[in-house]
């Protein structure tokens, strides 16, 4: 994929919403990447990805087979990075699903399903009600769906008994 698949947030996200990615990889899939986005400023070019970013996660494989995952954000540099084993997309041959739940101060990443703990987490350090768009990078077959889930307790009510 040389140019990112986007998806931009219908709403502004809160607390408990979720983002569900299911796709494949290329079946010598080097590196894929999320990208939760914070808008850009004005002026900033449509090819580049925004210089704010809430949530970075990171597939990378060595041609061994070997596989990571980097979790980081970005305040137009990078910050610390946090790396862990790969349990995102441990099949290359195989679609994936995930599961990205944003908390206030916390993103939760589930592989599968969220009837399990989460396989990542991840503090955030910028507002999860600023995030514009996920992007998708590099080695993609193809995504089959993107959904955003919303928390619509908010918005619920109780009748009168």
């Amino acid at each position: 994929m040389n140019a990112p698949f986007v998806a931009y947030f219908p709403r502004k996200p809160e607390e408990f919403d979720e983002v569900v990615i299911r796709g494949k990889l290329t079946d010598n899939a080097q590196n894929a990447s999320f990208n939760f986005c914070l808008r850009p400023p004005a002026g900033w070019p449509d090819d580049q990805t925004s210089p704010y970013i809430a949530y970075h996660l990171k597939i990378s494989f060595t041609p061994e087979g070997e596989s990571k995952v980097t979790q980081n954000w970005k305040n137009v540099e990078w910050q610390q990075e946090q790396v862990s084993k790969n349990w995102l997309v441990v099949d290359r041959t195989k679609p994936f699903t995930a599961v990205f739940r944003l908390l206030d101060n916390q993103i939760k990443v589930f592989v599968d399903n969220v009837q399990h703990t989460p396989d990542y987490e991840m503090d955030m350090q910028l507002p999860i009600e600023e995030i514009h768009s996920v992007e998708l990078w590099n080695d993609f077959e193809y995504v089959e769906e993107l959904t955003f889930r919303f928390n619509n307790a908010r918005d619920s009510y109780q009748l009168n008994a």
